[in-house]
């Protein structure tokens, strides 16, 4: 697979369920597998600068939260977790911009709209920031129809 730097002796194919943070220490995102089938469940298995998961929930540990915010010191407490589908690069022109930082919002966000996000059909992580669809879209009410 391209874009994507395993850990020795561990893997991570499409379809797994996975676990994405942000990491902290080397930039680029950590995939942890949480597939019951992979010998490597609760682990980091790879390190990507890109990664694309499906049907993902988003989950904010809030005592690690409240213990950044009284020790002034980065840990990881937000994860995405969802179903793998690729390490690579891709155009996410429809995607909406995702944002979570615990000094702020302390639970991941819309960025235009600020509202809290539960779940996503498809979110793209890129950078320090990710992208998302959301399982549904409301259609323009004024469009003509």
């Amino acid at each position: 697979m391209q874009g994507i730097k395993f850990v020795e002796g561990r893997s991570i194919k499409p379809g797994e369920k996975v676990s994405v943070h942000f990491n902290i220490h080397k930039g680029g995102f950590s995939i942890v597998s949480m597939d019951k089938n992979n010998p490597d469940k609760g682990r980091v298995c790879a390190h990507s600068e890109y990664v694309q998961i499906e049907d993902a929930t988003f989950h904010v540990s809030a005592k690690t939260l409240e213990k950044i915010k009284k020790q002034k010191r980065k840990a990881v407490y937000a994860r995405v977790r969802g179903i793998f589908v690729s390490a690579e690069k891709i155009e996410a022109n429809h995607y909406h911009k995702g944002y979570c930082n615990p000094y702020k919002t302390g639970v991941f966000v819309d960025y235009a709209t600020r509202d809290e996000l539960k779940e996503a059909k498809n979110v793209y992580f890129y950078d320090k920031f990710f992208s998302y669809l959301p399982i549904y879209q409301l259609w323009n009410s004024t469009k003509e129809m």
